[in-house]
């Protein structure tokens, strides 16, 4: 009985092995080296396959063939060689006709969802719009890379789900270093965000994770938006937007200034703002250390109240969903030195201070702010506008 169990045991083991085997087999690696095409090594991959780019500098397939220097519409995984404490690189820079660098999206409109991609390693710089860009992708890992003035946004997921952007440099944009937007189960962790007028971006998602990150020398640092910020319409229904937890991160010298086009939301920021929950509801700022930006530390603002004044007059054009901040946790978070040196309308000046709370009685919030607690921060210095916080004591 013994032996049976022994040789059934080790057919299964093998059976196990030669499927495992066959597995490994069939995920081929394709190395490219300078002078190659990034991109025909990337269409010859069979899905599941690995791209491996070797240092130097490359740029985009022919012209008009693309807008982008590379676009991804399959499971891959898409790693570079890089080497980037020691100056060795893997750019990819914009040729004839390209404005976004890497571009992660169904082959098709309509298609499903790309399943399944990992973009490591890259240094992506120069371009007109995106560095690195994806719409309508699925589990997907974004990690190490560099996103180098481009000048729309860095790094932007949208449309996708379930996936982590972690240890990437990104600056140097004119609208956001990097932005989720309409977007579900997302992980942004420990990431290095500079010089653009916001930061770190989320608008119209569920469920985002901000953990770690370093956010520094930028017009607002995190920016929590409306839906009425973002290009898309809110998730359906609209209890599916929220749920954003900002934990552990440092915010710091968000002074910079705003450097965006005029005429959209983002030109409308004054500088200053280090945590920017501007509008939106259920999300928890904890033990974040937030220090030395001019105009605030952490800012609970309606979207109307906020704009009252500027290019957004909400009376000329209501927001789609109402604008206060409802059910949000600001707790245990240090607070250093903001709000010392305001800039712009005296108006924004009354709320200069460590930790900010507007939300007046409007049209589109009439009965303001609900639920919104503020508990443990150090230190605490609150001011109010029109209306008192619901604070957590």
């Amino acid at each position: 009985m013994k032996s049976f169990r022994l040789v059934a045991l080790m057919s299964f083991a093998l059976g196990v092995a030669l499927m495992w085997s066959a597995g490994a087999v069939s995920a081929a690696v394709h190395t490219v080296n300078p002078g190659d095409s990034i991109q025909a090594a990337i269409d010859a991959a069979a899905p599941g396959d690995t791209v491996k780019v070797m240092p130097g500098d490359y740029t985009g397939v022919p012209a008009g063939s693309s807008a982008a220097a590379i676009r991804i519409t399959k499971k891959l995984k898409l790693i570079a060689k890089s080497k980037i404490k020691k100056d060795v690189r893997v750019r990819i820079l914009p040729g004839a006709g390209q404005t976004h660098g890497i571009l992660i999206e169904p082959a098709t409109p309509g298609d499903p969802d790309v399943e399944g991609v990992l973009v490591k390693g890259f240094t992506v710089e120069g371009f007109q719009n995106n560095g690195i860009w994806l719409r309508h992708v699925n589990k997907f890992k974004i990690i190490g890379n560099e996103s180098i003035n481009n000048l729309e946004n860095g790094i932007w997921p949208t449309l996708s789900a379930n996936g982590t952007v972690k240890k990437n440099v990104s600056y140097g944009s004119q609208d956001s270093a990097l932005w989720v937007e309409a977007s579900e189960n997302v992980r942004v962790i420990k990431n290095d965000l500079h010089h653009s007028p916001t930061g770190l971006e989320v608008t119209v998602s569920q469920n985002i994770k901000i953990q770690k990150n370093t956010v520094h020398n930028n017009t607002i640092g995190i920016g929590l938006y409306h839906p009425s910020a973002a290009g898309l319409p809110p998730l359906e229904p609209i209890e599916r937007n929220g749920d954003w937890t900002v934990t552990g991160n440092h915010v710091y010298d968000n002074n910079e200034p705003n450097t965006a086009p005029p005429g959209g939301m983002s030109a409308a920021l004054p500088p200053g703002g280090g945590i920017l929950v501007l509008g939106v509801d259920r999300v928890t700022v904890s033990k974040n250390l937030v220090e030395n930006n001019g105009f605030f530390g952490v800012g609970v603002i309606d979207w109307c109240g906020a704009v009252a004044g500027t290019a957004f007059d909400c009376s000329t054009n209501p927001p789609d969903v109402q604008s206060a901040p409802d059910d949000n946790l600001v707790v245990e978070n240090e607070l250093n030195g903001n709000g010392l040196v305001p800039q712009g309308d005296p108006f924004f000046q009354l709320l200069a201070k460590d930790l900010s709370f507007l939300s007046p009685v409007l049209p589109s919030a009439p009965v303001g702010g609900m639920n919104n607690c503020f508990k443990d921060n150090l230190p605490l210095t609150l001011t109010t506008g029109f209306l008192t916080p619901n604070q957590c004591m």
